[in-house]
Formats: C-alpha cells, structure tokens, sequence
C-alpha cells in the first residue's frame, strides 16, 4: 500500500474524530437557535469528510541537498558497531506493521458490520414472520407483532412499521394516528439509510471512544428531528397527545438499522424538545446557510496535503538502509487497533447466547444436560442445566446471566478506557519530540476537557428540565385521572336514571296485567246488588218501565255488549239476564299473565331489569291463582 494511501486513511480518521468531536460540542447549541433539525444536520460535515480527496500542493524549491548530512562513512560505521543488534532489528523492519494495523482494523470494523448487519436481519425476520398485516400506506406495510413493545419502522428495499399487540388497546385514536406519522415520516425522509450509512462510519472507527458517543448523539437527534416534523405539520395543540405517545412507546430495543419510535433512554431529551418553541422558518434557513458555510470552510481545513516535490527530493536518501530501523515511528502503527473491546458492542444485539451451567461437572457430561430455550430481548438464549427447571427459574437464572454480563462488559470498557488513556499519553510522549505535532495535540486536549466541562453542565441543566417535565406530566395525569372519575360518575347516573324508567315500565306493565282482572271484579260487584250465587255463573235480572230500548241494543250487540249488559243492570233494567263467568275470565288473564312472563324472559334487556319484571308478573299470577281458588 502506498505511502499517500496510508497518510490519507489516517489523517482522514483523525479529521473525521475532530469533526465527530466539534458536532457534539455544538449541536446543543444549534438545536436551541436553530431547531433539532439544524442540529441532525450537523452530522453531515464527518460523513463529508470521508469522501474529501487529496490536494496536492507543489513543493517550495529545497536550497541545499540533504545527501551530506547522511554520509555513507558514517551508515557504515554505525551498522559495524551494532553487528549483534543489526540482524534482529532488521527482522523486525522487514515486517510491514502499517499492513498489519489496517488488517486488524478492517477485520474489526467487518467483524462490528456484520455483527450488526446479522442481528438486524435475525430480528427483521422474526418479526415479519410473526407479525399479522393490519394494514398499508402506499407501498409500507403496516404489521402487528408480539416481539415488540413499542412502534417500529425498518426495511429499506420493502418497507415495514411493525406495532405492539396493545396497539389498539391501549393507545388513543389521535395517538396511533402520531404514532403511525412518526415512523412513516422515518421512511420518507430516508433516516433508515442514514443509519445504514452512519453504522459504516461507526464500523471504520470501532476503536475510537469519540464514535460511540457520536453514534449515540447521531441516534438522538434523528429521533428529535423526527420530532420536530411531525409537530411542524400537526400544530402545537398536539403536543401533550404526542408526549403521551412518546411515553407508551418506551422501547428496549436497539438495533442499530432500525427506527423505534422511544427508546427509554431517550425519552427525556425527546419530552424537553416538545416544551420548545417552533423555530421560524427563516430561523432554520438561516441555521442551514450556516451549516453549508461551515462545511465548505471546514473540510479543506481537515484535508490531507501532499507536495508533489517533496517526494522527488527525498528519494536519493533511501541508500543508508540500516538506519531504517532506527526509526521511533515505525512500531507506533500496532498500538493504534490494540483495543480488545469491539466485539463488546454488538454483544448485545447477538441472535443466540448459549449459557451452560456445569456446577462443578465435566464438558463430557453434557449429554445428559436438559437444554432450554427462550427469547429474550429479542434473541434466542439457550440454557444448559443438570436438572430441569420451570420457565420462571429459566428466566430467572437468564436474568442474573444478563446481569453478570453487563457487569463484565462494563468492568472490560472501564478497562479498556484504561488502555486507550495509556495509549493516548504513549502517543503524546511519542509525538512530543516532534514540536510541530506536540501543539496540535495540546491544543485538542484542552478543547475535550472544555467539552467534557461542557458535557457536564449540560447534563445538570438537562437533569434540572427533566425533573420540571415529570412534575408537569405528574399534574396532567392527575388532571386526567380526575377527568376519568368524572366521566365515571356521570356514567353511572345515566344508568341509574336507565333503571329507574325500566322500573316505571314494569309497573305500567302489571298495571295493564291487572285491568284484565278488574271488570271481573266490577261484575261481580254488580252481582252482589241483587239476584242470587251459583257455583260457575252469576245470574241477575232486573225489571224496569225504560228498559225496552236497551235490551234491544243489548241483543244486537251479542257477546260484545256484556260491558253495556252491566250498566243496564246498574241502571236497573233487568228485562235480560247477564251471566258472568269469573272462572273464564280469571282463566283468560292467567293465560296472558303466563305470555307477557314469557316474553320478558326472551327478551334482551339487563338481567337486573328482566329479573325484576319477572318477579312482579308472578306474583300477579299468584294473585289471580288465588282468587280462582276461592271460586
């Protein structure tokens, strides 16, 4: 590999750190002034970079040669001094340790892709293998889906939003609407392939600590952004809907190539960012003029100069060839990738962890183990015991696995922080013999510790907001608890005013039973004015001089007439004789008392209501049962 090549590769890295490094200094600022999506914005200026070539400037004219200052007397006289040392430094300057370095860092950076790349696609396929379409937008495909527990929007070539299965239990009509807005505008304005590309960049820089964090930040400020062009669009009244949603939809998962709608760790940036003002649009243009600016005046800055004299001019001194292992620099290019702990970040996005627990016992006796096999976290854990156990213990003893793993990764990241830092003061001591590199590295550590001053305060005031914000969503819950009380009252008043008129129609209805039974007993009144008993009928007559007239209407109204047949005999004309069943006509409303019972047994109404109405019809069949008895 040429010697432009490799200065190009690492002085493209180290320019890509600074601006990593500028962007999470700044982007607080800028999101404050300009909005969030000025600051997601910022993020371009390292992608910008990767791609920034050369520039090849001509050399100024060298005055004097440089060949003296080297003599081959003087090579020659040096090489017979050492003859002991001269062989195995020799061994060592044949290796090509420049090779050896971008070997290990490209390894690492295909072994964090894939990794990354691997549980991406095992999680994408369990959940589209799982989930049940519920629906479209356009060409999206909308799924519902046990193994998440939060909206989610992935998939570049075939696009998907992947919802819980409380989705529509427990979120608000408004609030699927935002939340369904949210990930569809992921889609639209291509944040899936930024993170394809963004995990590219993290990928190259797997040992670099300013990446991860810069990969955090980048993550965030997507989200934000998001944020940002869903209130622009839906109006500042949905704020307080779209903080509840925010709040329902805190996700554990973090898949680097997908979009959930909250992580729980970023729920309090994203509830800070809602209590914002929306920043003009003039404010945001000017925010990206500024951006633009910045880009075009920064990146020839950072990039990497050649001369195309110099190269000819030091070409003559290649002749002393044992003083090549002299030189101080060339065992700097391993100590750069030495840090162990890259496999450490996709660890936990792994689609299977086995877990095996011997207690005390051989790997040869595995045979005999019981082998249990769960999902957690959104991979396939496989558990190797002597005994067999429930699936709680099973999930216990997964738990306090994942527990001791975290530790153990932290324990190794706080060691590894303990490298780099070694390494960081190993390369100052180094490049402190060259004066010009001792300034430039000076300088930057003054501005990441005003950066880490920075970081801090920030991080007081933001803590100081987020306890604000509980505070004020606390009250609104209250607010909307006392609201649901309400609503509750009312509704059980409405229903108490419901029972009431089903009672007062029960009532009319036993009323309208019993009027079948009162003109038996206005009958049998008129009986008892004069005439005499029999057992199964009642006969009265009556004579009078004014009578003639209405037994005439009496006998052409035939068995109809039986009402005006009473009132003649309460009138006093008995020139006819009234018979009265009252067994027949107690018979005849028992009969309609047993039909309405029927009918309101059949019927649909609330069962207090039907038993109620039940109860009040038999004890009116109860009455007219006693009062045929006593005939």
């Amino acid at each position: 590999m040429s010697g432009e090549l490799n200065q190009w590769i690492w002085d493209t890295m180290f320019s890509m750190t600074l601006l990593m490094a500028l962007v999470l200094i700044v982007r607080k600022p800028v999101s404050h002034f300009f909005g969030a999506r000025i600051a997601y914005l910022l993020w371009i200026l390292p992608l910008a970079r990767l791609f920034m070539p050369t520039l090849t400037l001509e050399a100024p004219a060298v005055t004097e040669p440089v060949a003296p200052f080297v003599p081959m007397a003087l090579g020659s006289e040096m090489v017979a001094s050492v003859p002991a040392q001269a062989t195995a430094l020799s061994a060592l300057a044949s290796l090509d340790w420049m090779m050896i370095g971008i070997i290990i860092w490209l390894g690492g950076a295909g072994l964090l892709f894939i990794s990354k790349l691997a549980a991406y696609l095992q999680f994408r396929e369990d959940i589209v293998s799982d989930g049940r379409l519920i629906g479209r937008h356009e060409n999206i495909k909308i799924l519902e889906t046990a193994a998440i527990s939060g909206p989610l929007a992935f998939g570049l070539i075939e696009k998907y939003i992947a919802v819980p299965t409380n989705f529509f239990r427990d979120y608000a009509p408004r609030e699927r609407e935002l939340a369904l807005e949210h990930e569809i505008a992921h889609h639209e304005s291509g944040d899936l392939a930024a993170n394809f590309v963004g995990l590219t960049i993290l990928s190259l820089h797997w040992f670099n600590p300013v990446a991860w964090f810069a990969w955090i930040a980048f993550r965030q400020d997507q989200e934000t952004a998001c944020d940002a062009r869903i209130l622009a669009k839906s109006g500042r009244e949905v704020r307080a809907v779209y903080g509840r949603t925010i709040a329902k939809s805190a996700s554990g998962h973090r898949l680097g190539l997908a979009s959930p709608l909250n992580q729980k760790d970023k729920i309090k940036g994203r509830l800070k960012m809602l209590g914002r003002s929306e920043k003009s649009s003039l404010r945001r243009k000017l925010g990206a003029g500024l951006v633009a600016v910045g880009t075009v005046v920064t990146l020839p800055l950072t990039a990497t100069v050649t001369y195309a004299e110099s190269v000819e001019a030091v070409e003559p001194l290649d002749i002393p060839e044992p003083l090549t292992p002299a030189i101080p620099a060339a065992p700097l290019a391993p100590t750069a990738p030495e840090a162990p702990a890259a496999p450490l970040a996709p660890a936990a996005d792994s689609e299977t962890v086995n877990i095996t627990m011997l207690n005390g016992r051989k790997a040869a006796d595995l045979s005999k183990d019981y082998v249990h096999k769960i999902k957690h976290n959104g991979r396939t854990v496989i558990l190797r015991t002597d005994k067999k156990l429930s699936e709680k213990e099973v999930r216990k003893m997964v738990v306090e696995a994942e527990k001791s793993r975290l530790k153990a990764e932290k324990s190794l990241l706080q060691a590894e922080q303990s490298r780099t830092t070694a390494q960081e003061w190993r390369i100052k001591a180094d490049e402190s013999r060259r004066k010009a590199e001792q300034s430039r590295l000076q300088a930057d550590v003054s501005r990441a510790k005003a950066a880490e001053w920075r970081i801090k305060a920030d991080k007081a005031r933001r803590e100081a907001d987020i306890k604000r914000e509980l505070a004020a969503a606390e009250r609104e819950m209250k607010q909307e608890l006392r609201e649901a009380e309400q609503e509750m009252r009312e509704a059980l008043n409405e229903a108490a005013v419901e029972r009431s008129e089903a009672m007062k129609e029960a009532r009319r209805a036993q009323q309208e039973a019993l009027q079948e039974v009162t003109p038996v007993a206005r009958l049998t009144s008129i009986f008892y004015t004069k005439g005499s008993t029999r057992s199964s009928a009642t006969d009265v007559k009556v004579k009078g001089p004014d009578c003639i007239a209405m037994n005439k209407q009496i006998a052409m109204g035939g068995a109809n007439g039986l009402a005006t047949q009473a009132w003649a005999v309460v009138a006093g004309c008995g020139g006819f004789e009234v018979k009265v069943d009252k067994a027949a006509i107690l018979d005849a409303a028992l009969q309609g008392l047993k039909k309405e019972r029927a009918e309101v047994v059949n019927c649909k109404d609330d069962k207090v209501q039907r038993a109620r109405k039940i109860e009040e019809i038999d004890r009116s069949i109860k009455q007219v049962k006693a009062q045929m008895a006593m005939i």
